[in-house]
């Protein structure tokens, strides 16, 4: 069945960071681990080396981070969603990213969520709503308005199963190839005679 998003899920917009970051160097303020747009991957994973400090010059609300099954986005096309999961959920939410919190996972999870915006004909449709834009930004309340199919929760987890599947014979493959390319390198030098004049 179709479904509108704001039917679904509660969104809010990240923290604008210059309004709480502390002034002051050296001691003082409260340290936390922040999300970038980059931490994001295009792939639907946070990328861990991705994330930066941020010092706070007060205690920030929890509201501002994410929490283990959250769906947080990019406010910038491509969307890049990603589920929050357990150990993820002290990273800090800025204004570039929202979250997106299902309002009840029987209806809807997560993970399929995540995949529902991954998909090309969304992405798509999104540019194409903010193709006046210059910077590719992309509307908080655009999100909220598309329709999005919402199958039997069944269907839902053989969905979000296949999607893991391939996302994990993607990485198998690309650390397969990189080790051939290590081999192959091996052996041109073996037969150059093991240095390169």
């Amino acid at each position: 069945m179709m479904m509108q998003i704001s039917e679904l899920v509660k969104a809010q917009g990240g923290l604008v960071l210059s309004r709480k970051e502390t002034k002051a160097s050296g001691n003082g303020g409260c340290p936390y681990k922040r999300l970038t747009l980059r931490a994001l991957t295009e792939d639907g994973e946070i990328d861990s080396s991705a994330l930066e400090d941020f010092c706070a010059s007060e205690t920030l609300n929890h509201a501002w981070f994410a929490s283990p099954g959250d769906v947080v986005i990019r406010l910038f096309s491509p969307l890049c969603p990603v589920v929050i999961e357990e150990g993820q959920e002290k990273l800090l939410v800025p204004s570039q990213l929202a979250i997106l919190k299902v309002k009840d996972c029987t209806i809807l999870l997560p993970e399929f969520l995540k995949i529902s915006l991954s998909q090309k004909e969304i992405q798509e449709k999104i540019r194409r709503i903010e193709s006046g834009t210059t910077q590719r930004v992309v509307k908080l309340g655009t999100i909220m308005e598309l329709q999005i199919e919402v199958p039997d929760k069944e269907t839902q987890r053989r969905v979000v199963e296949m999607d893991t599947l391939c996302r994990k014979k993607e990485r198998m493959y690309l650390k397969l190839m990189e080790q051939e390319r290590q081999l192959t390198e091996i052996a041109i030098r073996k037969i150059m005679g093991g240095t390169l004049r």
